[in-house]
């Protein structure tokens, strides 16, 4: 028999599937769900996709988790993730992921989710699972990769940039305090990275560039 106290035992974010597990022998359970809309219960971001409002279910959906999971396979990344790591000093309101898929961007009414496309060897090198303070997880680039992504996205491919440009970039138009950005970055997962971006001209010299300040 369905009860509203089924729902509330789901994760905030979830899925049409993961909804209609919970109204087994309900005899319209679209009906249901418009219901749950109608009420505020449950927030539609995109076809089969929605987040609980955190009065009704008790707990708080995840931006991060939510930009993991509307478009995928997808880990936060670029702006977001710069601004999640104090690398950044303005408030990032957009929640910005690398894709392996197409460009995407979507306009909910929780916020805006955009998804920009890497190729899929550069793909997952530097990505980690990041811990909540309630147990769940998300996908995230780290400080270095975040950065060499944006660079990878942001900046015209057909310039080949001097060390000069790279940090007129950094400063000028990411607003970073390169000093203060070195002390954070790891050496070693510079390295990492650099074999793969040699084809990258600005993501190749800002790895070059970082690795002889940091």
């Amino acid at each position: 028999m369905y009860s509203l106290d089924d729902l509330k035992t789901l994760q905030p974010e979830v899925d049409y599937q993961g909804l209609m597990a919970q109204m087994p022998g309900l005899s319209h359970p679209r009906r249901k769900l418009k219901e749950l809309q109608t009420k505020g219960h449950l927030i539609r971001l995109k076809k089969g996709f929605y987040v609980f409002s955190s009065e009704f279910i008790g707990r708080a959906y995840s931006p991060e988790i939510v930009g993991n999971l509307m478009y995928g396979p997808s880990y936060i990344s670029l702006e977001y993730a710069l601004s999640y790591y104090g690398l950044i000093p303005e408030r990032v309101n957009v929640v910005t992921s690398i894709t392996s898929q197409k460009n995407k961007s979507f306009q909910t009414p929780i916020g805006v989710f955009d998804y920009k496309h890497l190729a899929g060897q550069l793909y997952p090198i530097g990505v980690s699972v990041k811990a909540q303070d309630d147990g769940r997880s998300f996908l995230m680039a780290s400080r270095e990769k975040a950065l060499v992504d944006l660079f990878c996205v942001k900046f015209d491919k057909s310039l080949s940039p001097s060390p000069s440009d790279i940090r007129e970039a950094l400063e000028d138009d990411l607003r970073i305090n390169v000093n203060e950005l070195v002390k954070q970055l790891n050496s070693v997962s510079l390295e990492a990275m650099k074999e793969s971006y040699r084809n990258r001209k600005w993501p190749h010299l800002l790895i070059k560039f970082l690795m002889e300040n940091v």
